[in-house]
């Protein structure tokens, strides 16, 4: 799993050395003083809580927004779709990605649909008609990480991009694997049981958003 998870970082790397270059962080279709805000939509009990989360969030503060969800997780679009009809004065756009590996998906079929999922958010982070996010939100699951780390690597190329997970409130006493990967290059990881905040250096407890 861990030459995985190396190969897919280097792959990443390439693709956007040659693919997107720094003329990507030019290209934006919102005013230099909006904060753009892009939220992956995990399915299930992740978006519950991350709909919780967006409600504690100042609209002006964050007014041109990227909802992100997997291209069948018809429940989170619509969620999403709602959230932009009640929010009239937020600019944003829905954005549908493929899931980097399915439940109870093969491992030897996984690195097939991750590369779809990998080119889907490349498109995302940097061929954004709003531009680069300002801040990532993500919990998880897979398909997160790349989105993350993108993000990540758009630091490298000028643009200084602010990334927060929250490990889902099922992660009582360890983290889960998006969690594992993602702690060493996000800039806040938030948790909501207090055990984990004590475990892991990093994490800050903020309490239950479920």
């Amino acid at each position: 799993m861990n030459t995985y998870v190396l190969t897919a970082i280097a792959v990443l790397a390439s693709l956007i050395i040659l693919l997107v270059g720094r003329n990507a962080i030019k290209s934006s279709k919102k005013k230099p003083f909006q904060k753009h805000l892009l939220v992956f939509f995990g399915s299930g009990g992740h978006t519950g809580e991350m709909l919780n989360l967006l409600n504690a969030l100042d609209d002006k503060l964050y007014s041109v927004r990227s909802y992100v969800a997997g291209s069948d997780d018809t429940m989170s679009v619509s969620k999403a779709s709602l959230l932009s009809n009640s929010l009239p004065s937020v600019k944003s756009k829905i954005f549908k990605v493929p899931r980097a590996r399915y439940v109870k998906q093969s491992w030897l079929t996984t690195p097939f649909t991750a590369f779809w999922s990998l080119l889907g958010s490349i498109s995302v982070i940097f061929w954004n008609p709003f531009g680069i996010p300002d801040v990532i939100l993500c919990n998880g699951p897979g398909t997160c990480v790349f989105i993350c780390l993108l993000g990540y690597l758009a630091k490298f190329l000028g643009k200084n991009v602010k990334i927060v997970y929250v490990e889902s409130f099922a992660r009582v006493k360890s983290l889960s694997l998006s969690g594992k990967i993602l702690m060493p290059f996000v800039d806040r990881f938030l948790v909501q049981w207090p055990d984990l905040a004590t475990k892991y250096k990093r994490a800050e407890y903020i309490g239950i958003v479920a």
